[in-house]
């Protein structure tokens, strides 16, 4: 993204950062939680997988996650309440503060970072090489998401696990059809209504129509080399959950010092 466009998205996201949440979860009917629960548990899951003794708060061996575009934090909260050593990068400084004030209330930790992932390297973050990469809604807001996604990779430790949460635009059937009606044209005017920002809710809506479906999502995973593993329709179809690995014999880059 150019600088003036980071610096409008972090505007907007710093002007709806009170309410931002509060809002989407209304819109959301409260199915929001189901799918911020379901990266958590696949993200960790993937490293205790290959890494069975990385389990459980205040152990050195904690897994290393980062949380990329991870706004108010609920994703990454929820990784750090399972036990993870959470890394939250964004741009939007409002939203992060948002982060912090939960963590410190519910007594948990992270780190957090801001920065433009588009054009700054996630290999450079502190704590990479992460052990998992969690990606939600964030996708839909760059220029090239195959580039983010290769970014992202190259952040991962060796067997590494990206989860990318996406609101897409749901294709085929009944159900789908009606799903795409409400977020569509009714969630965007009652996301209007309470929060008085409808320049928010436009750029939620083109930005989504712009990435497209859910195998639009999982054709930019294959297209960043990253091998995709799982797949999940959420909300009708509204929302696509991918957890994509890093192939084995690609290598990460290495974490400056």
């Amino acid at each position: 993204m150019t600088d003036a466009r980071v610096a409008d998205t972090a505007a907007l996201f710093d002007r709806s950062a009170a309410y931002y949440d509060r809002v989407n979860t209304v819109i959301c009917l409260g199915a929001d939680l189901r799918w911020r629960r379901w990266a958590a548990q696949r993200a960790l899951a993937t490293v205790l997988a290959r890494k069975p003794t990385a389990r459980g708060p205040g152990m050195s061996l904690a897994p290393r996650v980062l949380d990329a575009f991870g706004g108010t934090g609920l994703v990454a909260l929820e990784l750090a309440r399972r036990g993870a050593r959470v890394t939250l990068a964004d741009v939007s400084p409002g939203m992060m503060r948002i982060a912090c004030g939960r963590a410190e209330r519910r007594g948990l930790s992270l780190d957090v970072v801001a920065t433009d992932l588009t054009s700054h390297a996630a290999a450079e973050l502190p704590g990479a090489p992460y052990d998992a990469i969690t990606l939600a809604f964030g996708l839909r807001y760059v220029d090239d998401p195959a580039e983010l996604l290769r970014g992202l990779g190259a952040a991962l430790a060796p067997g590494g696990a990206i989860v990318v949460l996406e609101a897409v635009v749901p294709r085929g059937g009944l159900l789908a059809a009606l799903a795409g009606a409400y977020f569509f044209e009714v969630a965007p005017r009652v996301g209007t209504l309470l929060a008085g920002r409808g320049e928010l809710y436009a750029q939620l809506t083109s930005t989504v129509r712009a990435l497209g479906g859910a195998g639009d999502v999982l054709a930019h995973v294959r297209a960043a080399g990253l091998l995709p593993q799982e797949r999940r329709l959420f909300a009708g179809g509204v929302v696509a959950g991918v957890v994509a690995h890093l192939p084995s014999g690609m290598v990460s880059s290495p974490a400056s010092t």
